[in-house]
């Protein structure tokens, strides 16, 4: 059953056109803003909001604001900068750690709002670096807003006015000059629901590991994700968003993550850490791993170069999402960008992919008779050989479920 990821907010411009959506965090199983860390629940969201769920599907082409703590003004969003405005939470201390942040994230394209600002003589660099500056009508007396306004006029910035709870505070919003609305007048926030992706807290705590060494190589991080179905899913999800604008079709994790880039990746591993994280089932955990390594040792082994090794893995390892996620597997092939070999070889067990993929399934539940022998034998693949692929992926496996403990 899918559960609450988040919410969301539109925000309005003055022809009451929606301009964005603010995204705001909610607990799986609440309908209401309750969370004691704030880390966590800025993790959660960016996580939900373009990890779980097709973009298109909760932004509809619009940009998310989205609430900041002072530890992940310090990362780099794994997010599109046109997708992503990055909203400065009002309890930021302002000094110059704070401000070298928000100018590397300016520098990087984001948009930069202050949540709840209240005008400060010394916040030049600030209000410098910010573009938007969100204030909350409510908390300032109807009669005082246009003094407040006027300290923003020589700064030209775009003015949001939150919490607009009437159709009078609307209209003297928009007298003072504000551009942009957001409040229950307008819209109240709305529940996205879906089927978060739970990720293997072992494997999260070996990417941050990784993250200590400053000689960290795509491969390093490669051989770690592969291990994990979902997490796998994530990179490819990522790199489906609009952002990367692909020409061409993935078939490798290494391709995924050179896309991505260092800077976005460490982002999303950390922002795995901050999130919570809970255990898959070791049994899934196992097959999941075997199936994808057995592919692949088969693949290294077959007499001819119509199947890659590093693809067979990818096939192997995604095979098993549907048992993860609860949903078809074609449904959540849908939302990324995967090579026509790949599809059809997990939708369909179509050609040499899908003759190893159906092999290594059938091998690991003892249907030994129901393998095509025949069709193994044309890429010179033996009883012998399936047997030993099989035998040295169950060690693989448990060598590195060791390894990750």
């Amino acid at each position: 059953m899918d559960g609450i990821l988040l919410a969301r907010q539109a925000i309005y411009n003055r022809d009451l056109a929606i301009h964005a959506w603010e995204l705001l965090f909610r607990a799986p199983r609440s309908e209401k803003a309750e969370f004691a860390n704030g880390d966590h629940a800025t993790s959660a969201v960016l996580l939900n909001a373009f990890n779980a769920l097709p973009v298109a599907d909760i932004l509809e082409g619009k940009p998310a604001f989205v609430n900041f703590t002072r530890k992940l003004l310090d990362f780099t969003p794994p997010v599109d900068t046109h997708q992503l405005v990055v909203e400065v939470l009002e309890d930021v201390p302002i000094n110059s750690s704070t401000i070298a942040a928000l100018r590397r994230l300016k520098e990087l394209g984001y948009t930069i709002a202050l949540d709840d600002y209240v005008y400060v003589e010394g916040h030049h660099e600030l209000l410098a670096l910010a573009d938007i500056v969100k204030i909350d009508v409510l908390a300032h007396p109807r009669d005082k807003l246009g003094e407040l306004t006027a300290h923003f006029r020589p700064w030209q910035k775009v003015l949001l006015a939150e919490k607009v709870e009437t159709m009078a505070v609307y209209e003297q919003c928009r007298e003072l000059g504000f551009e942009l609305f957001q409040g229950y007048f307008l819209s109240r926030p709305e529940l996205v629901r879906g089927q978060a992706l739970k990720n293997d807290q072992r494997t999260v705590l070996q990417l941050l590991s990784l993250l200590r060494n400053n000689e960290i190589s795509f491969g390093d991080i490669e051989r770690v994700v592969q291990t994990d179905s979902t997490l796998t899913y994530k990179v490819l999800r990522m790199v489906n968003s609009a952002y990367f604008g692909l020409q061409r079709r993935i078939r490798t994790i290494r391709q995924a993550l050179t896309i991505l880039g260092m800077d976005r990746i460490r982002s999303w591993i950390q922002l795995l850490a901050l999130s919570s994280l809970e255990e898959k089932p070791v049994g899934l955990y196992i097959t999941a791993i075997v199936r994808a390594r057995m592919g692949q040792l088969l693949a290294k082994a077959a007499a001819t170069n119509t199947v890659d090794a590093d693809t067979q893995f990818t096939v192997g390892l995604l095979s098993t999402l549907d048992a993860f996620m609860g949903t078809d597997l074609e449904t959540i092939l849908d939302t990324v960008s995967l090579s026509s070999e790949i599809r059809d070889a997990l939708l369909w067990r179509k050609g040499d992919a899908g003759l190893l993929l159906t092999t290594t399934e059938r091998y690991e539940k003892g249907e030994f008779d129901s393998i095509d022998w025949l069709a193994l034998a044309r890429l010179r693949i033996d009883e012998l050989t399936v047997r030993q692929a099989y035998l040295d992926s169950v060690t693989w496996a448990d060598d590195l479920l060791q390894f990750l403990r």
